[in-house]
């Protein structure tokens, strides 16, 4: 993924920045991760909440969740990965 894939940049996302979060990465949340890291619960695991932008850019007990254009630096990717 990409900063312009997945429209985690300070500008408005595209239309299609939008498709691609709301098609790819979104289902893969809230399949494997909301339930553990939202704001549905009291205390999100790690400290890590996934449902708000500025949560994910925030990260959690492990450092910065998502480095806009740097995927190799995501945490958040690795783990979408299995890394």
């Amino acid at each position: 993924c990409t900063t312009a894939q997945t429209g985690m940049t300070d500008e408005q996302p595209t239309a299609e920045q939008l498709e691609f979060f709301e098609t790819k990465i979104r289902p893969v949340l809230v399949e494997h991760c909301y339930e553990c890291h939202s704001g549905d619960i009291a205390t999100p695991k790690g400290g890590l909440r996934l449902d708000l932008k500025s949560a994910i850019l925030e990260g959690g007990d492990s450092g910065t969740a998502l480095v806009p254009g740097k995927p190799t630096e995501s945490l958040l990717l690795q783990a979408m990965r299995y890394e």
